[in-house]
């Protein structure tokens, strides 16, 4: 089946065993400037699922360039010392493994490392804010040393290869584009020109390392902005790269600080929308090229390889969520791959606020370093779960691996709970992968799921399991505000979504930020309706900042006529009219002439049962949203302790 993805590949003078690559991305897992025991654990994960080549990130090349604080620090003289163990560590586990140096240039600040931004021309990027100092020839100098150092360093160290970064976040990349670089000397202007601070970098680079050790360049082909980079000047510097660079790969990037969106494209964006970027490059250069963004199985990843649209598929959250998707594809066990769902909260939600990766499916991501959890119970128990949304369904697979005998019980006619309700929303289908893998599972493994059936606390006393499992999910806050209210006039977003009848104005309470709200307000745009939406944030949409999705979200809404008023805390409904309380000047405003207005104030547990139990049985768990309404990642996490505790 996959003729191409497992072929080996020759990446200069490194030779991988297949065309899957893990590619560079923030862990916040390293600490004090070296790799911890949770970072080695984590990328030698990865190495044991079967990628062929590893391209580690989060290298710091130099004191004055740290945009965050969990970086390593390869400038320090005894890092080869950690470098060194980790680097056999991804050997002994079959994979190889790169370096990615980058410097930052603008796209840092001053906030850790107390020192002025380096820039080619004094401007700054939008996330961090400040202003750049014009690199001077001393600046551009000792860079390029910085870059030279890391990379000898590496390769004592026992990595395979290194790759230059001129992807979105670099300061070469910051240099070749007319964008950012409005230089007026011999480092601005022409094309030429602008790489030439590039090349100069991968010079010393090579020379540091030699003409034997594999070196590449992470290009960005497209900033997909005006003034920005375009594919023709990238074929040009892809050409110039390969033969005045001494390249050995290229691996391939797209956007800009003005379009983060694309870096960390979401759900809503296209499968695959760089491949024909990424050809586009293929066909300028003779040497491998790396694909990547939005790659969303092995299979695509096969058919871009063979169609000669790229050489390797360069893959980050896929991995992620399923370390062992490329075994699993090797022996054709494709039902059983956890696919990523590209919501993007377990992931880039968290390292963009400064804590450690995560995923909402995966609940073993940062966590490899410890010993592994689900081994056989010494004693099989008869385990009855309530509730089969994620909570409910990762309890009962981990409980069963564990050697007990699990029976679950859902009072609905299908599974999923509120995953049900979160792929209703406009352009969140996908997110019903999550109960897909959970279900499968469970029907591998035998268990008995009862659709349509409640678990009562008769049938418990009556029957007696020796440990009951709650996971009987939340529902909205019946009455958040004050007033005399309800359907068909004031509905929720679960009565929204099931069909509920809706007036064509509406007037949405928008208190979540993210997309239960956005993608419920899309839904009803999508059915033409007029939809005004309040909220007392600053803006709309606050919670999809860290996710990628802020920009697409909010484009889309406006572009299909929703309104957004924001300031405005929702305080009682009277006589069809909707009071607010503006949270600065404190006025009070009304909002009528609405056929309809949907409420967005937060959840409740369903925790009757739990309470009904209490005291009852001698094991009795609660697990997600029953004990307090929290994301799908809380869900299975706790699912997996209730499942391994047993």
């Amino acid at each position: 089946m996959f003729q191409h993805l497992f072929e080996p590949l020759g990446l200069g003078k490194t030779r991988v065993s297949n065309r899957i690559c893990f590619n560079p991305h923030r862990t916040n897992f390293a600490q004090d400037g070296g790799i911890t025991g949770q970072l080695a654990a984590y990328y030698r994960r990865r190495a044991e699922g079967g990628c062929g080549l590893i391209i580690q990130g989060e290298f710091s090349i130099h004191p004055n360039d740290r945009p965050w604080a969990a970086m390593i620090h390869l400038y320090q003289d005894n890092i080869a010392d950690s470098l060194k163990p980790f680097a056999a560590s991804i050997h002994t586990a079959g994979a190889r493994v790169f370096a990615n140096l980058n410097h930052h240039g603008f796209q840092s600040g001053s906030a850790i490392t107390r020192h002025v931004c380096i820039g080619p021309s004094a401007i700054c990027d939008i996330e961090f804010g400040e202003t750049a100092k014009p690199a001077e020839p001393e600046d551009l100098a000792d860079i390029k040393k910085a870059f030279a150092r890391g990379a000898a360093k590496i390769r004592e160290s026992g990595y395979d290869g290194i790759q230059i970064d001129m992807g979105p976040r670099s300061l070469l990349r910051q240099f070749l584009s007319a964008l950012s670089n409005h230089r007026s000397d011999e480092y601005g202007g022409s094309l030429e020109n602008r790489m030439r601070f590039p090349l100069e970098v991968a010079h010393a680079v090579r020379k540091a390392v030699g003409e034997d050790f594999t070196v590449g360049a992470r290009l960005c082909a497209d900033e997909m902005f005006y003034g920005a980079i375009t594919m023709d000047e990238s074929q040009t510097m892809a050409a110039r790269l390969e033969t005045a660079g001494h390249m050995d790969f290229i691996n391939v990037a797209v956007g800009t600080y003005y379009n983060l969106h694309l870096q960390s494209a979401s759900m809503h964006m296209p499968a695959g929308f760089s491949q024909e970027i990424t050809a586009g490059i293929k066909q300028a250069v003779s040497i491998p090229v790396i694909g990547g963004y939005q790659i969303h199985s092995a299979g695509m990843a096969e058919q871009l390889i063979k169609e000669h649209k790229m050489d390797m598929a360069g893959l980050i959250r896929n991995l992620i969520c399923d370390p062992d998707l490329p075994l699993k594809a090797r022996r054709n066990d494709m039902s059983s791959i956890r696919s990523c769902v590209w919501d993007n909260n377990g992931c880039m939600g968290r390292t963009r606020q400064a804590k450690k990766l995560g995923c909402i499916q995966n609940p073993d991501v940062g966590y490899e370093h410890l010993p592994p959890g689900g081994e056989k119970a010494p004693c099989p128990k008869k385990v009855w779960v309530a509730g089969a949304g994620p909570a409910g369904l990762e309890a009962a697979r981990s409980a069963t691996l564990r050697g007990h005998d699990v029976t679950v019980f859902e009072q609905e006619d299908v599974l999923g709970g509120q995953i049900n309700l979160q792929r209703m929303g406009a352009g969140r289908r996908s997110m019903g992968a999550v109960i897909r893998h959970l279900s499968d599972a469970l029907v591998q493994l035998k268990v008995p799921i009862h659709t349509g059936k409640r678990l009562t606390t008769a049938l418990v006393t009556a029957q007696r399991p020796d440990a009951v499992i709650i996971a009987t999910g939340s529902k909205p806050v019946p009455r958040p505000l004050p007033g005399d209210y309800g359907p068909p006039f004031v509905l929720s977003v679960p009565d929204v979504l099931t069909g509920s009848p809706v007036g064509e104005k509406v007037l949405f309470v928008d208190e979540n930020g993210g997309h239960h709200a956005a993608a419920s307000v899309e839904f009803l745009a999508d059915m033409g309706k007029q939809v005004d939406m309040i909220t007392s944030d600053l803006f709309i949409g606050i919670e999809l900042t860290g996710t990628g999705d802020l920009y697409l979200s909010r484009q889309r809404l406006l572009t299909k006529g929703v309104a957004f008023l924001t300031d405005i805390r929702a305080e009682e409904i009277r006589d069809r009219t909707l009071l607010g309380r503006h949270i600065y000047s404190n006025e009070v405003q009304a909002f009528t002439g609405y056929d309809t207005i949907v409420l967005d104030m937060g959840n409740i547990p369903e925790d009757g049962l739990y309470f009904e139990l209490k005291g009852k049985v001698q094991e009795l768990y609660r697990i997600g949203d029953c004990v307090a309404p929290r994301g799908v990642d809380m869900a299975i996490l706790e699912g997996r302790k209730a499942g391994e505790i047993l």
